[in-house]
């Protein structure tokens, strides 16, 4: 979480490690900011293609378990630092040794209101109180005199600096070599970044990078990690519980109609009811995961962008041609084996109430008939459950439809839920630009990846759950089950 602040009595305080982000114009220091921070508002990070966007001093804290860990302080970027740098030396004039504090202290005395190196006064005042260093630079560009002149001018500081190669891209580092030769001689560590890549786990070793540059703030930026890694354990549990409420509502769910027995053509009345019920459903069930998706996004503090409407689930879904539906859920064989996995686990239980006298057979059957249910309905088309009833003394016929008779069905649930996740964790804070995030319909299968594990835990729960029997015991197996698909989804981005 970020907390802006645009002009505070201090920059920086003996309570929190503080670091200055410094860097010539349009290298990216808000962009770096955006995603460190998981803030994608531009009313707080403003990322801008033009350069020259921020334009004085911003302080940025990241914030865990309600208290403020670390301080970033945007800076506007060097404007002049080959005329600076002139300016310094001759402050320095014949005193022995380089440039230190005092010097850089007399440089802002003398310059700060005259409008002459205005951003470059800017950016040394947070130095001047303390804080390290954050030198953002894009190792695409050549190293020019201009920055050979700011990396002097921040070595001049004395303080702690880390600098950061921000890639743009794979193409973004074309002369990276010659950056880290020049970094190397002034910086006590240099780590690459891409800012519109970066994953949690990059974000956290950056995190604990600026703990090796400053021992004083070690304990703290310690603390600071394990925070950081309670929290997102934190949110990856919320995430599965999420996604397990959004399954076990869509699983149960079922939409009504109803049509007068005593229409002029009652089977066209019929058709018409199971039809408009059907629509209904089908446009639930996507509602139920577009807002779960939002939820998820939110969730990873994504306020920027909203969820698009998956697409493919409509009245005429058919898995045995739609690409939506061919492409997600289990295939044939999985459901098969699945089927006969969860089936024979049913029939284990016969065998128990029975006392063994059963002799296997529960089990054979179980197993038997679970894996040729799936055999056989695993690439039909989805038709819905249709049940019938009167309605009352006044006549007519009541019509419940939901969910699909196929057992594939909760798995395309899932894989649409998955690969919403698999794209939240993908996109970095700093991304501007793309307002909604897409369905499922461009990713390939999740759940078909799965480990047997984690597979038949989620096919018993699914089974339960469309039975309509409560069992804490496969609930809490599927919950375990979601939570190892999550860490696997975060572990392969």
């Amino acid at each position: 979480m970020a907390l802006r602040t645009t002009q505070p009595a201090e920059w920086v305080t003996t309570e929190v490690p503080c670091f200055a982000v410094v860097g010539k114009v349009n290298m990216g220091k808000s962009a770096v900011l955006a995603t460190l921070l998981e803030e994608d508002d531009d009313r707080i990070i403003r990322i801008s293609p033009e350069p020259g966007e921020t334009t004085r001093c911003q302080r940025l804290s990241l914030v865990l378990d309600g208290a403020e860990r670390l301080r970033f302080i945007d800076t506007p970027g060097f404007q002049q630092p080959i005329e600076a740098l002139r300016a310094i030396r001759a402050l320095h004039g014949s005193q022995t040794g380089t440039p230190g504090l005092a010097t850089l202290q007399s440089f802002v005395d003398e310059y700060r209101d005259t409008g002459e190196f205005e951003d470059e006064c800017r950016l040394l005042e947070p130095l001047l109180q303390g804080a390290g260093i954050l030198y953002v630079i894009d190792p695409g560009v050549p190293v020019y005199d201009s920055f050979l002149a700011e990396i002097e001018i921040l070595r001049f500081s004395g303080r702690a600096r880390l600098a950061l190669l921000n890639q743009r891209g794979e193409a973004g580092a074309g002369h990276e070599h010659e950056w880290r030769e020049h970094l190397g001689k002034a910086f006590n560590l240099v780590r690459v970044f891409d800012a519109h890549r970066a994953r949690f786990a990059t974000r956290r070793d950056l995190l604990a990078a600026l703990n090796q540059i400053d021992e004083r703030d070690r304990e703290h930026l310690q603390t600071t990690t394990a925070l950081l890694d309670a929290e997102w354990q934190q949110r990856r549990e919320e995430a599965a519980e999420r996604i397990q409420h959004f399954l076990r509502i869509a699983l149960e769910l079922r939409e009504h109609g109803h049509y007068a027995e005593d229409a002029p053509a009652p089977e066209a009345a019929k058709r018409e009811a199971v039809k408009q019920a059907s629509r209904r459903y089908y446009e639930r069930i996507a509602a139920l995961e577009r807002e779960t998706a939002n939820d998820l996004l939110t969730l990873y503090r994504h306020t920027a962008i909203q969820a698009e409407a998956m697409k493919g689930f409509d009245d005429d879904l058919d898995l045995a041609s739609d690409e939506t539906w061919r492409r997600l859920g289990l295939t044939r064989q999985q459901l098969t084996f699945v089927g006969a996995a969860v089936g024979a686990g049913a029939g284990i239980g016969v065998d128990a109430a029975t006392f063994g006298h059963s002799l296997g057979v529960g089990a054979l059957i179980g197993g038997l008939g679970g894996g040729a249910l799936a055999f056989f309905k695993g690439d039909a088309i989805p038709t819905l459950r249709l049940d019938m009833a009167r309605i009352g003394p006044l006549g007519g016929q009541r019509i419940t439809v939901g969910p699909p008779r196929n057992p594939n069905f909760a798995w395309v649930l899932l894989d649409s839920i998955l690969i919403r996740y698999r794209q939240i964790l993908s996109r970095a804070h700093a991304r501007r630009g793309d307002a909604m995030l897409e369905g499922a319909s461009g990713d390939g299968s999740i759940a078909r990846e799965l480990e047997s594990g984690p597979q038949k835990a989620l096919a018993r729960w699914f089974r339960s759950v469309t039975r309509a029997q409560h069992d804490p015991d496969q609930e809490s197996a599927a919950f375990a089950a979601l939570l190892t698909v999550l860490a696997s989804i975060e572990d392969e981005l």
